[in-house]
């Protein structure tokens, strides 16, 4: 902070401490040589690497300089973007010191578009070959080590002094992917400007990702059978406290034990640079490519999990057979069989399948059979080859997320993320009933609470698995979390844009205090805030003031610390005050979905990766991958049915959102899946529907089946197409 506050004397006068390391970094000859040529960061590093240390003294002060000059303006640009609203951000693109706005210090801080262009292009090369050629550049650095490593750090790549590999690509990628999420959220570089194809071979790299990937997952196998309690990490340090004179041991054991890590870590980066790639700089890559990974890697779990049997029938046999031996002492097959079926009432589907499921955790990915059952207790006719398992799928996310659940609500943008009030909200009501604080009942309401959002991140991440669409939008900022495992949900970093996003009047409250012209101090705010805690309905509105920091009812907001008050502010709604309903979440959503399968797409790709795709419906794909039944069934001569070619006819001249109201109709979803109307399953399909055209076609979302009567005009299939479309008439299951 006190860098950021700083001016610096230059002979033009005085220049924030930003501009000055910017000016400075960006004219040395190693940034502008990254940036001009996306091989140069490589060769570069890899001369020094293979230098010994008392080699090209001059060179070697010239590089340190350079890199400490960088590395300094890096860690300041991080500390800036932290703090910068977008309003700021790209106030900054088009700046010009002669309309500069003297209240606002980050602005003027800010970068202009094209520095930005300068500046990702030289990140992206870099980080691109940090994670690409890892084992390389590290490779050469161990292999031409000279004399014996320092007793704190194994051997390796050291940029300069005190920065050693993993620190350097650190920074370097934090600054990389903040800068991207800023593009990825509102674009200002240009279109594909993130892509790196040229150094990758796309024909192959699909297929080159999987491979790694297995690899990857087979050198993990292996590390936990060589150390399966991880005693051998815990005894050197237990000796060490035990007794002085082993100290001098502890401290060559626990040399060996990072050497032994970083070891494996530059094995799995040997192993899989293209899957380290795609963890940790996934924009570099096109994004169909990456959905198609992402389906691969899926693909490959369900063959692992259910012994290379993808059709559930055929899984279902399997589980017979390995578990249903008369002497097995583990359970039968149809005992396992028996915990992933259930049976479902309309309007209670999400408790019925949390009571039913919740146990089966991890199994769930498996194959389940769902029977539903009306208000009476009576058998729906409905015979499952996936179709009854979406229904259900949809039907428990419509009534958690559309009914009165109250575990998530919705912004003005409708899109939905875990209520931040809810656990508040459920400790109040049991104080209003007299239950004693962290009594068993207590206990166990708020632990139910907290089930039911895990068992919802279950249930999300079962549609991703299965690749089934529900049309329901998230918002950014909470989609920005599923990349994070359950553990450490706290790497998503709150920012005042993904406040905005919120609470728009917060927002615009904080945006008046950053740009206040008068002493802050004057408004008597401290370091606390005020968190709502009584029921939706209930009067008066009830309310607890906290301390954003500890002792911040002490700590004034003054014109300095006002950046760090709207950020404190920005971690509390986003993360702290939501921290437990959204790690339940997540723990249930990564038990389905590996969170680094989710990394690499940023949060408007996950939306597209859970809603299907927003580009305009594409008739003639629909066309190519429709199934037809009945009389519909296309004969020996490849000719459709009169009434399909009328069908077709009718969807092509619609607008947009007719066709989208129609898919919906369908399928449930109003938009495609992300790689086309091949991937839908079930496949959308067409079946007649009888002789008399006063009959409005019906639906069977769960199998994505469209029961169309044998219409004669085109004129009278569209009108009966659209009403019963529009009236949402003529659904039913079977």
């Amino acid at each position: 902070m006190r860098l950021y506050l700083a001016d610096i004397p230059t002979q033009e006068g005085p220049l924030s401490a930003v501009k000055f390391f910017w000016r400075a970094a960006s004219k040395t000859s190693i940034f502008t040589q990254i940036a001009a040529d996306p091989d140069k960061a490589l060769e570069l590093l890899r001369e020094k690497a293979t230098k010994t240390p008392t080699a090209h003294a001059e060179t070697d002060s010239t590089w340190h300089r350079e890199w400490r000059t960088i590395l300094l303006f890096l860690e300041l640009y991080i500390f800036v973007l932290r703090l910068t609203d977008d309003e700021d951000f790209f106030g900054a693109l088009n700046y010009s010191p002669a309309k500069a706005d003297l209240g606002s210090r980050l602005r003027s801080n800010g970068l202009t578009l094209a520095d930005l262009k300068r500046l990702t292009l030289f990140l992206k090369h870099l980080g691109f070959t940090l994670y690409m050629n890892a084992a390389d550049i590290q490779g050469s650095a161990t292999n031409t080590s000279h004399g014996q490593p320092s007793s704190n750090t194994p051997p390796g790549f050291t940029l300069i002094s005190g920065v050693d590999f993993y620190g350097f690509r650190t920074l370097v990628t934090t600054a990389t992917k903040m800068l991207y999420e800023r593009d990825s959220r509102r674009q200002f570089l240009p279109r594909d400007h993130w892509l790196m194809t040229s150094k990758l071979d796309m024909a192959g790299f699909l297929q080159a990702v999987v491979l790694e990937e297995q690899r990857q997952r087979e050198l993990a196998d292996s590390d936990g059978d060589d150390n399966p309690d991880g005693s051998d990490e815990d005894e050197p340090m237990a000796f060490a406290a035990g007794a002085a004179r082993l100290s001098r041991h502890a401290r060559i054991e626990k040399l060996r034990l990072m050497q032994k890590k970083a070891a494996r870590e530059r094995l799995r980066e040997a192993v899989g640079p293209k899957l380290e790639i795609l963890r940790n700089m996934p924009f570099v890559v096109p994004f169909d490519i990456r959905v198609q990974i992402f389906r691969q890697f899926v693909h490959l779990d369900k063959l692992r999990r259910r012994g290379g049997n993808i059709d559930p029938d055929r899984w279902r046999l399997w589980v017979v057979n390995q578990h249903g031996g008369p002497f097995d002492p583990s359970p039968t097959g149809m005992h396992i069989l028996s915990r992933h079926k259930a049976q479902v009432q309309r309007g209670r589907a999400f408790a019925d399948a949390l009571d039913q499921f919740w146990d089966l955790k991890e199994g769930l990915k498996e194959p389940i059979q769902i029977t539903f059952v009306d208000s009476f207790g009576m058998q729906e006719a409905g015979i499952d080859g996936g179709g009854v398992t979406k229904e259900f799928l949809l039907s428990v996310t419509t009534e958690a997320f559309t009914q009165d659940q109250k575990l998530f609500v919705t912004n003005s943008q409708n899109t939905f993320y875990p209520n931040p009030c809810a656990l508040d909200q459920e400790k109040h009501r049991l104080q209003e009933a007299m239950v004693p604080e962290n009594s068993d009942l207590w206990k166990e309401t708020i632990t139910d609470l907290l089930r039911q959002y895990e068992f919802l991140g279950r249930i999300i991440g079962k549609c991703l698995y299965e690749g089934i669409l529900i049309d329901i939008s998230f918002a950014g900022f909470f989609l920005l979390k599923w990349t994070s495992a359950a553990d450490s949900a706290e790497t998503y970093r709150a920012n005042i844009n993904d406040l905005r996003e919120l609470d728009e009047e917060l927002y615009q409250g904080m945006l008046q205090l950053k740009n206040y012209p008068g002493d802050v101090a004057d408004l008597g705010l401290d370091f606390t805030i005020t968190d709502r805690i009584s029921l939706p309905d209930e009067h008066p509105v009830r309310t607890i003031t906290r301390p954003l920091i500890p002792n911040g009812e002490k700590i004034p907001v003054t014109n300095e610390n006002r950046p760090l008050y709207i950020s404190y502010v920005a971690r509390h709604r986003l993360v702290v005050q939501p921290y437990a309903q959204t790690r339940a979440f997540l723990r249930g959503l990564s038990m389905i979905i590996d969170p680094a399968w989710l990394s690499m797409f940023n949060q408007a790709e996950l939306q597209r990766l859970v809603g299907g795709d927003s580009a305009g419906i594409d008739v003639d794909d629909l066309r190519r991958h429709t199934v037809y039944s009945g009389v519909y069934e296309i004969g020996d001569d490849g000719q459709e049915h009169p009434t399909v070619k009328l069908f077709w006819e009718v969807m092509a001249e619609l607008s947009d959102d007719e066709k989208r109201d129609v898919l919906k109709y369908v399928t449930s979803s109003p938009r495609a899946p992300l790689l086309g109307f091949s991937q839908l399953n079930p496949p959308f399909s067409i079946r007649d529907g009888g002789l008399d055209e006063e009959r409005l076609p019906s639906a069977s979302t769960c199998v994505n089946l469209l029961k169309l009567p044998q219409y004669k005009t085109k004129e009278g299939l569209k009108r009966k197409l659209l009403y019963a479309v529009k009236s949402g008439a003529g659904f039913d299951l079977s």
